[in-house]
């Protein structure tokens, strides 16, 4: 079970960082709006970051029931 693991985990990571910069975009992008349209797009990002938010604790979870394994690279945690 833990070679499975090992290779899906990576790409949990990937996604997770994907969304947040994707958040990033949108809200880069907001503020060069209008209010009505700016707060669209930065709740698209908040949506966006918390589902990044949320794979990478699952993906923490997973490694921390792996032995082995090491902490995860990707530091979402601070964004």
């Amino acid at each position: 079970m833990q070679q499975p693991l090992n290779e899906v985990l990576p790409l949990a990571e990937s996604n997770a960082t994907w969304l947040d910069d994707a958040a990033q975009h949108f809200e880069q992008f907001a503020a060069q709006l209008e209010e009505v349209e700016k707060a669209q797009w930065q709740l698209l990002a908040a949506v966006y970051r918390e589902r990044a938010q949320t794979i990478q604790s699952e993906v923490e979870k997973m490694r921390a029931t792996l032995p082995g394994n090491g902490p995860p690279e990707l530091g979402l945690e601070n964004t």
